[in-house]
């Protein structure tokens, strides 16, 4: 039996504790074929605040992890997403007890041709959850991430880094719903697309009836290298209280021939000058993964998919 002392990250068939898997699994986001389903656990019991990072590789076709934090307890997480097979789903479920803390880098470097993902949180009170998604592209990615703060005075933060070339397609949509008082967090979504891709990036805020005193808001910013490259940034607001405080905004940039000139006038080639843009670009959300050895991972897979 695993010692309730100790937090455990692994595959689902060593984990003893069944009753908290038939608990939780399947709850936020049911699965149609568990037979066939990969599932990776995180568990932290409860008071249990970890200074270990932890880490897993996830390659199966379809696949499942499941993040269970109880009362007050706190992990650091990564999750690598790197199945290949053409048609492949992946679903994570987050369940934070009150007074929990989670931080989650889930990097998406699968080469699947059509994948899909499905995320979703429930936050209990006075808890806090950030999620930070890297989305480097395949064939047709499509990635839905919701996150449901529960509880009162808790924290739902997302940083999304996205980036398409060639003629890749993203779907990538995220919600924060707030049904409880005093909720606070942000969606920060930020990409590049290059070539003939095509991003599509759908942010949302959702405060309910009961979510007074939250303040909150949505960012998104995109980059277009090329004319032929194809974004559709689209915020968006859902309101049924007062007092709160919600904002949303999103802005797509061009790189343009004068831009590539002024480089050029300085003995930059176009190629350095665009991969500059690219990794400035993405630089202020990569700042934000407190784990250098993370940090330096995902700037290293950019730098591979822009010379790829």
């Amino acid at each position: 039996m695993i010692s309730q002392r100790n937090p455990y990250f692994g595959g689902i068939g060593a984990f003893e504790n069944k009753r908290l898997i038939e608990e939780k699994k399947g709850v936020l986001l049911p699965s149609e074929d568990y037979k066939s389903e990969y599932c990776q656990i995180l568990y932290i019991p409860s008071g249990i605040k970890s200074d270990e990072a932890f880490s897993c590789e996830i390659d199966a076709t379809c696949s499942r992890l499941l993040i269970i934090l109880e009362e007050g307890a706190s992990a650091h997480a990564s999750a690598h997403l790197a199945c290949s097979d053409s048609e492949s789903i992946h679903i994570t479920e987050i369940f934070l007890a009150d007074n929990a803390e989670l931080s989650l880098l889930f990097a998406q470097k699968s080469d699947a041709q059509n994948l899909t993902i499905r995320q979703r949180s429930s936050i209990g009170a006075n808890a806090k959850l950030h999620l930070q998604n890297v989305s480097l592209g395949t064939g047709e990615l499509h990635h839905d991430l919701l996150s449901d703060v529960e509880g009162a005075e808790s924290e739902s933060s997302i940083d999304w880094l996205f980036y398409s070339k060639d003629k890749e397609h993203q779907k990538i949509n995220a919600r924060n719903v707030f049904h409880a008082k005093n909720g606070r967090g942000e969606i920060v979504m930020k990409g590049v697309a290059e070539d003939k891709a095509h991003s599509v990036c759908t942010g949302m805020i959702d405060i309910g009836l009961g979510g007074g005193g939250t303040d909150t808001y949505l960012t998104e910013e995109v980059l277009m290298l090329d004319k032929t490259a194809k974004v559709d940034a689209v915020p968006g607001l859902e309101i049924k209280t007062n007092d709160v405080k919600a904002s949303h905004s999103a802005t797509v940039s061009k790189v343009t021939v004068e831009d590539l000139f002024y480089f050029a006038s300085r003995g930059i080639s176009e190629s350095e000058a665009r991969e500059m843009y690219v990794r400035g670009f993405l630089g202020g959300l990569t700042e934000r993964i407190a784990n250098e050895k993370e940090r330096t991972a995902v700037l290293d897979a950019i730098e591979r998919k822009y010379q790829g």
